[in-house]
């Protein structure tokens, strides 16, 4: 009976568990496991071949009838004599240029789910690549976003193109223009870093600028530390010291702590003086020592250049030490001066929220 029971509630959960996989991507239910018909010319004859897999480098095509299987191996002259029916590509791209993505995605999907399976396969088979990533970027377009983080969740990005990781990037962006902080730290982490993929690295650090502002520093945390393995030395720095503000940020100031200690502090006319007080000034501002958290802030900004990427930040600090100490006048000043300043900033945001709840400034300030 036991037995009967454990089994029927195994059922149960795999079939919720089909239902579920359904309602996050059905069309890779529909399309993804689709075998692709391609045209191979070999001097002046043509052959229609059913490929079914890309494995070990090897594309695996179906033999007719479906008696069996044969692996063929992928090379640049193989590549040239594939042709892939692309034909309904200039009629979706008349589509999406004239801001139709619903018609564009319902010729797009039962075409480009099936090529995923072989995303693998080198970038010169542009033929297969192109409908893939034209896409996953209308999806974003279109604010598909589920189904584009789907699609770029089964896809290797460390194994393909970089215009694929240009893809993730602009979903990550769109999360974030859309203020779902969650969703873009998830997908930092898909974003491959190393290697070739280094030109990765400055949008993710401008996306963990935003995340910051957010508040989820336990998002940024691991980010830096992946960021930290892959970086030229000469940058190294400046990543330890953002992992370390993030630490102090999220209360783990006792793991930060010896990280600060082991920075050798800047001189002031080096361009990472400031961000070392910011650093500095902040483990204060966390153990509620506004006042030197106010001196130490007050002195990174002071040395700092307006376009330093952290301005926005320490002045928000800054202002918060004033807050606290109950100088409202000043607080207000400087929180206005990001809104002014700094307005695509997600710290102008933060700063706006700040001067919403201050006190009606008195006649006399």
């Amino acid at each position: 009976m036991m037995k009967r029971i454990s089994t029927l509630l195994l059922t149960i959960a795999l079939a919720q568990t089909a239902a579920t996989a359904q309602e996050i991507n059905p069309y890779w239910i529909d399309y993804g496991n689709e075998p692709v018909l391609i045209q191979q010319n070999n001097n002046g004859s043509s052959q229609t071949l059913k490929f079914v897999a890309y494995k070990d480098d090897m594309l695996v095509a179906e033999l007719e009838g479906g008696v069996g299987e044969v692996s063929l191996p992928v090379s640049e002259s193989m590549v040239q004599s594939l042709r892939l029916d692309n034909s309904a590509m200039p009629e979706i791209n008349r589509m999406i240029n004239s801001g139709n993505f619903t018609g564009a995605l319902t010729l797009l999907r039962p075409k480009a789910y099936p090529l995923i399976k072989f995303h693998a396969v080198p970038e010169s088979f542009t033929q297969l690549h192109v409908p893939v990533r034209t896409l996953i970027d209308t999806l974003i377009q279109a604010k598909e976003f589920n189904e584009a983080y789907d699609l770029l969740n089964r896809i290797e990005l460390d194994k393909v193109g970089l215009k694929y990781s240009e893809s993730a990037i602009a979903l990550m962006n769109a999360y974030l223009a859309e203020g779902d902080f969650d969703a873009a730290a998830n997908m930092t982490k898909i974003i491959p870093v190393d290697g070739q993929y280094a030109v990765n690295i400055r949008p993710i650090v401008d996306a963990a600028d935003a995340l910051r502002a957010a508040g989820k520093y336990e998002a940024v945390i691991p980010l830096y530390r992946q960021i930290e393995t892959v970086v030229p030395d000469d940058v190294k720095k400046n990543v330890q010291m953002w992992l370390a503000y993030s630490l102090v940020l999220a209360d783990r100031v006792d793991e930060a702590t010896p990280m600060i200690d082991a920075l050798e502090e800047p001189e002031p006319n080096e361009r990472l003086f400031s961000l070392y007080k910011l650093l500095q000034g902040s483990r204060a501002h966390s153990s509620g020592d506004y006042g030197r958290a106010l001196d130490l802030l007050t002195r990174g900004f002071v040395r700092a250049q307006t376009s330093y990427v952290w301005v926005p930040e320490m002045l928000y600090l800054i202002g918060d030490c004033y807050a606290r100490s109950e100088d409202n006048l000043a607080a207000r000043n400087v929180w206005t001066e990001i809104v002014i300043l700094y307005p695509e900033s997600p710290w102008a945001q933060s700063a706006e929220g700040s001067l919403a709840k201050l006190p009606k400034p008195q006649p006399s300030e």
